[in-house]
Protein backbone atom coordinates (compact mmCIF):
# COMPACT_ATOMS: atom_id res chain seq x y z
CA UNK A 1 0.00 0.00 0.00
CA UNK A 2 1.58 3.11 -0.94
CA UNK A 3 0.45 6.68 0.85
CA UNK A 4 1.56 9.75 -0.13
CA UNK A 5 4.15 11.34 1.97
CA UNK A 6 3.32 13.39 5.02
CA UNK A 7 3.70 17.10 4.81
CA UNK A 8 3.72 19.48 7.16
CA UNK A 9 1.73 21.87 3.93
CA UNK A 10 -2.11 20.13 4.57
CA UNK A 11 -5.00 22.30 5.84
CA UNK A 12 -6.60 21.74 8.75
CA UNK A 13 -9.87 20.27 9.67
CA UNK A 14 -12.99 22.94 9.61
CA UNK A 15 -14.75 24.98 7.41
CA UNK A 16 -13.66 26.10 4.11
CA UNK A 17 -12.87 29.24 3.24
CA UNK A 18 -15.81 32.01 3.12
CA UNK A 19 -17.85 29.83 5.33
CA UNK A 20 -16.72 31.86 8.89
CA UNK A 21 -17.79 34.97 7.00
CA UNK A 22 -21.29 33.58 6.75
CA UNK A 23 -21.50 32.61 10.20
CA UNK A 24 -20.16 35.78 11.53
CA UNK A 25 -22.99 37.51 9.35
CA UNK A 26 -25.35 35.45 11.12
CA UNK A 27 -24.20 36.20 14.38
CA UNK A 28 -23.52 39.87 13.59
CA UNK A 29 -27.41 40.29 12.72
CA UNK A 30 -29.04 38.25 15.25
CA UNK A 31 -26.99 40.53 17.78
CA UNK A 32 -28.41 43.39 16.35
CA UNK A 33 -31.82 42.20 16.02
CA UNK A 34 -31.59 41.24 19.53
CA UNK A 35 -30.00 44.96 20.58
CA UNK A 36 -32.80 46.92 18.28
CA UNK A 37 -35.25 44.65 20.30
CA UNK A 38 -33.29 45.57 23.62
CA UNK A 39 -33.54 49.44 22.82
CA UNK A 40 -37.25 49.55 21.80
CA UNK A 41 -38.06 47.54 24.78
CA UNK A 42 -36.28 50.18 27.35
CA UNK A 43 -37.56 53.14 25.02
CA UNK A 44 -40.87 51.64 25.57
CA UNK A 45 -40.66 51.65 29.60
CA UNK A 46 -38.81 54.83 29.79
CA UNK A 47 -41.03 56.45 27.44
CA UNK A 48 -43.48 59.40 28.87
CA UNK A 49 -45.58 59.98 25.80
CA UNK A 50 -47.41 57.10 25.09
CA UNK A 51 -49.98 57.81 22.61
CA UNK A 52 -53.67 56.81 23.42
CA UNK A 53 -55.45 54.04 21.44
CA UNK A 54 -57.45 56.56 19.75
CA UNK A 55 -54.81 58.43 18.55
CA UNK A 56 -52.94 55.19 17.07
CA UNK A 57 -55.84 52.72 15.16
CA UNK A 58 -52.71 50.76 13.46
CA UNK A 59 -51.25 49.69 16.71
CA UNK A 60 -54.38 48.16 18.25
CA UNK A 61 -54.14 44.68 19.32
CA UNK A 62 -56.18 42.74 16.87
CA UNK A 63 -54.50 40.54 14.60
CA UNK A 64 -53.46 41.91 11.36
CA UNK A 65 -52.48 38.71 9.12
CA UNK A 66 -51.56 41.05 6.16
CA UNK A 67 -49.25 43.27 8.24
CA UNK A 68 -47.83 40.07 9.72
CA UNK A 69 -47.29 38.50 5.83
CA UNK A 70 -46.21 42.10 4.23
CA UNK A 71 -43.55 42.44 7.03
CA UNK A 72 -42.29 38.63 6.73
CA UNK A 73 -41.88 38.92 2.76
CA UNK A 74 -40.48 42.20 3.19
CA UNK A 75 -37.99 40.63 5.40
CA UNK A 76 -37.01 37.48 3.50
CA UNK A 77 -36.56 39.88 0.25
CA UNK A 78 -34.32 42.29 1.94
CA UNK A 79 -32.51 39.41 3.36
CA UNK A 80 -31.87 38.17 -0.13
CA UNK A 81 -30.57 40.71 -0.80
CA UNK A 82 -28.34 41.72 1.76
CA UNK A 83 -26.91 37.82 0.99
CA UNK A 84 -26.28 39.07 -2.53
CA UNK A 85 -24.23 42.04 -1.41
CA UNK A 86 -22.47 40.47 1.25
CA UNK A 87 -21.48 38.18 -1.60
CA UNK A 88 -22.71 35.11 -0.24
CA UNK A 89 -25.38 34.60 -3.32
CA UNK A 90 -24.63 35.71 -6.56
CA UNK A 91 -26.31 38.36 -8.81
CA UNK A 92 -28.29 35.39 -10.43
CA UNK A 93 -29.30 33.50 -7.52
CA UNK A 94 -30.36 36.40 -5.80
CA UNK A 95 -32.64 37.50 -8.76
CA UNK A 96 -34.24 33.70 -9.14
CA UNK A 97 -34.61 33.69 -5.39
CA UNK A 98 -36.61 37.28 -5.81
CA UNK A 99 -38.27 36.23 -8.44
CA UNK A 100 -39.78 32.89 -6.95
CA UNK A 101 -40.66 34.42 -3.99
CA UNK A 102 -42.91 36.68 -6.03
CA UNK A 103 -44.05 34.32 -8.45
CA UNK A 104 -45.45 32.40 -5.22
CA UNK A 105 -46.94 36.02 -3.55
CA UNK A 106 -48.81 36.36 -6.87
CA UNK A 107 -50.57 32.72 -6.47
CA UNK A 108 -50.86 32.78 -3.26
CA UNK A 109 -52.47 36.45 -3.80
CA UNK A 110 -54.57 34.92 -6.52
CA UNK A 111 -56.02 32.20 -5.13
CA UNK A 112 -56.75 33.58 -1.38
CA UNK A 113 -58.80 36.69 -3.13
CA UNK A 114 -60.87 33.95 -5.09
CA UNK A 115 -61.25 31.75 -2.74
CA UNK A 116 -62.18 34.71 -0.31
CA UNK A 117 -64.45 36.35 -2.70
CA UNK A 118 -66.19 33.76 -4.72
CA UNK A 119 -68.82 32.41 -2.13
CA UNK A 120 -69.76 36.36 -1.85
CA UNK A 121 -70.81 36.87 -5.65
CA UNK A 122 -73.81 36.11 -7.38
CA UNK A 123 -72.36 34.20 -10.88
CA UNK A 124 -74.68 36.15 -13.96
CA UNK A 125 -75.24 32.86 -15.72
CA UNK A 126 -77.44 31.39 -12.73
CA UNK A 127 -78.63 33.96 -10.33
CA UNK A 128 -79.66 32.70 -7.09
CA UNK A 129 -80.09 33.44 -3.45
CA UNK A 130 -78.22 31.71 -0.45
CA UNK A 131 -81.27 29.32 -0.05
CA UNK A 132 -80.95 28.01 -3.67
CA UNK A 133 -83.82 30.19 -5.28
CA UNK A 134 -83.37 31.47 -8.45
CA UNK A 135 -83.72 35.01 -8.77
CA UNK A 136 -86.02 36.71 -11.05
CA UNK A 137 -85.60 40.22 -12.03
CA UNK A 138 -87.90 43.14 -10.25
CA UNK A 139 -90.61 44.27 -13.05
CA UNK A 140 -89.62 46.97 -14.82
CA UNK A 141 -91.47 50.43 -13.25
CA UNK A 142 -94.07 52.20 -14.80
CA UNK A 143 -93.59 56.01 -15.50
CA UNK A 144 -95.42 58.63 -13.43
CA UNK A 145 -96.76 55.41 -11.38
CA UNK A 146 -99.32 53.96 -14.07
CA UNK A 147 -100.27 50.42 -14.34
Amino acid sequence: MDQPPLTHDHEPLGLAPGGSLVVSLALALWLAYKAARAFVVWLDHHSTDHPTQEETPMTDPRPRPLRTAASWIGGTLALVSGLVGAGVLTDTQGSATAAVINAVLVLLGTFGVVIATEHKVTPVSDPRDTDGTPLIPAPEPMPFGFK
